[in-house]
């Protein structure tokens, strides 16, 4: 495996002042800044686009710090502004380490892959970007396979190999996202060697060569889980979980994914499905979650959400009860901390009111999906999918009370959004018309809705420009 020779430290030359004046600039205010810091911001940048640069003795000031200098500082507010959850400001700072890099150590240098991969990473993990994490992974990996040296440091071949696991890791998580099955398996694979053959280096520890097995292990079993391997999908999750008992404990929160994807995985086996090992291992992870976490916290809630879910899926009246029970704590806890009008609050009011609809409660069913409109409007907007989805559930519910002119009503509703929002050509917006052509079809239901100018002007006799004769003009015969 080619690996790129590791340059000695030396004084770095101050003359690219030029290139470094774009990323010697101050933090940005946009991204994740405040609503209140973001108005000030903006209210002083027309002032400091206005102010001159300071003079001193007839020349102007320069700012010479090394790009060296820069790049960790880039680099530590890359760190910073990750923890912190700031997205936009990180990945920004990811954006400005690769650029300082190529300054600093040239093209070719393990270095700038470094900071390709940690930017594909940042894409990736921060952002959910499967193509921009794949783009920068696969400029990362151009980088390093172009390296014709090697290194004779241990620390330096560990740092290199690491690299190469980041870029393979991150190419085939994302590959895996874009349906890219055995180019995942082959990025993964090679990770998963490199992994290895790092391992025996004097200088990893056993800690770390288990963080980065538990890490592939993960991705391998996602993969698999994608592909419908089910038995090799379990495994790796298997190896998973055994991997974080024996390095963090049984209470480690890094088990609760890992529980969930176990449960996810033996749910989707279908009719073969266990649903009791299932929801065994959604309990798991509620359990680390409450060890963890404390009472009416999002952490605890989202693990209850996906325990709910399970227990729905079963199709068991006791598990539609213990769903109900678990979807209810989940509703206060969103509703004390993320209020009325948060998408999380209004995804469990849907789940409540699909289980309503399930154990035959309809009118409960449509109180609470109208309750949730309003809020909707708000969060969505007002030709929105989950509006639209909000007005055809209520028209199903009707249909299934046989409500017609109610389930029309929503429904014609329901199409208007879709109409509006993608075309009345679009497969939403067909299909929903199309249970409309067949509830307008019975002349009891027409005659009770209302027509609009549209439909009217629709049921109008074509125009026909030519007149239908039924004799002859002028009194004609015509020989027999």
């Amino acid at each position: 495996m080619p690996i790129v020779e590791v340059p000695g430290e030396g004084r770095l030359e101050t003359a690219r002042s030029d290139e470094l004046s774009t990323y010697r600039s101050t933090e940005d205010s946009e991204g994740d800044a405040s609503p209140a810091e973001q108005e000030e911001t903006n209210k002083s940048s027309s002032t400091r686009r206005k102010r001159k640069p300071k003079v001193r003795n007839g020349h102007h000031g320069i700012d010479m710090t090394p790009p060296d200098k820069l790049l960790r500082k880039a680099e530590k507010k890359a760190r910073q502004y990750t923890e912190d959850k700031k997205i936009n400001k990180a990945i920004k700072e990811l954006i400005r380490c690769t650029a300082l890099a190529r300054i600093v150590y040239r093209d070719g240098h393990w270095k700038l892959a470094e900071a390709y991969a940690n930017l594909a990473k940042g894409y990736f993990d921060l952002k959910g970007y499967a193509p921009q994490a794949q783009y920068h992974a696969e400029n990362a990996k151009t980088i390093m396979l172009s390296g014709v040296q090697t290194s004779s440091s241990y620390q330096d071949k560990a740092s290199i190999m690491k690299v190469l696991i980041i870029i393979y890791h991150i190419l085939g998580r994302a590959q895996t996202k874009l349906k890219k099955y055995p180019e995942a398996d082959q990025s993964l694979q090679r990770a998963e060697k490199i992994a290895t053959e790092r391992g025996k280096l004097p200088s990893i520890t056993s800690d770390e060569c288990d963080e980065t097995d538990i890490k592939i292990a993960i991705s391998l079993g996602r993969l698999h889980a994608r592909q419908q391997k089910f038995a090799s999908a379990t495994t790796y999750f298997e190896k998973a979980k055994d991997l974080i008992e024996q390095s963090q404990g049984g209470d480690s929160i890094d088990l609760i994914p890992v529980y969930q994807d176990l449960g996810r995985v033996e749910q989707s086996k279908g009719k073969h499905a266990n649903h009791e090992r299932a929801i065994e291992m959604y309990l798991q992870a509620h359990s680390v979650a409450g060890a963890n976490y404390s009472e009416g916290t999002v952490e605890l809630a989202d693990t209850a959400q996906a325990l709910a879910t399970a227990y729905s899926n079963t199709g068991d009246p006791d598990g539609e009860t213990s769903a109900e029970s678990y979807l209810n704590e989940c509703l206060a806890t969103y509703q004390s901390i993320h209020g009325p009008d948060h998408p999380q609050t209004l995804e469990i009011q849907d789940e409540l009111a699909r289980l309503m609809v399930r154990t035959e409660r309809e009118e409960e069913a449509l109180s609470l999906l109208r309750s949730t409109i309003a809020s909707k409007r708000e969060v969505y907007g007002e030709f929105s999918d989950e509006v639209a989805d909000t007005y055809k559930l209520m028209g199903s519910v009707h249909l299934s009370r046989g409500d017609m002119e109610k389930a029309l009503k929503s429904l014609k509703k329901c199409y208007l959004i879709q109409s509006t929002a993608y075309g009345e050509n679009h497969k939403k917006a067909k299909e929903t018309q199309q249970t409309i052509d067949i509830l307008m079809a019975n002349p009891a239901v027409a005659s009770s809705v209302p027509k609009t100018k549209k439909e009217e002007m629709q049921s109008r006799p074509r125009f026909n420009t030519i007149v239908n004769r039924s004799g002859n003009v002028g009194g004609y015969m015509p020989q027999l």
